[in-house]
């Protein structure tokens, strides 16, 4: 059989069941957030550390660029065993005054 309750009854029954709905939706909601905050957190530091080995990589890479510059100057060719044992240039002239003189 169908029992009669009472206006304030119901309610009192509505106001429980919306308070726990919206109790739960929050817990949820807040859940989700601090999940979206802390994965955008952990994102965050992921990227400042590779950043910091961007640098590092930056600064070796500018440190064998300078090594490279310095090993392949002029003054460091000229002074090497390999070049001094080479033959210098024959100094020939291709034009002569004769060539150049108007007939």
């Amino acid at each position: 059989m169908y029992q009669k309750t009472t206006l304030l009854t119901e309610a009192k029954k509505t106001a429980k069941l919306l308070i726990v709905t919206l109790s739960m939706m929050i817990i949820v909601l807040l859940g989700a957030f601090f999940m979206v905050t802390n994965d955008s957190a952990q994102k965050g530091y992921a990227l400042e550390q590779e950043k910091l080995k961007n640098e590092i990589l930056k600064t070796e890479n500018s440190g064998l660029n300078s090594k490279i510059t310095d090993s392949s100057a002029f003054t460091k060719i000229t002074e090497e065993e390999k070049t001094k044992e080479m033959q210098s240039p024959e100094n020939k002239q291709y034009i002569t005054k004769k060539d150049n003189e108007v007939k």
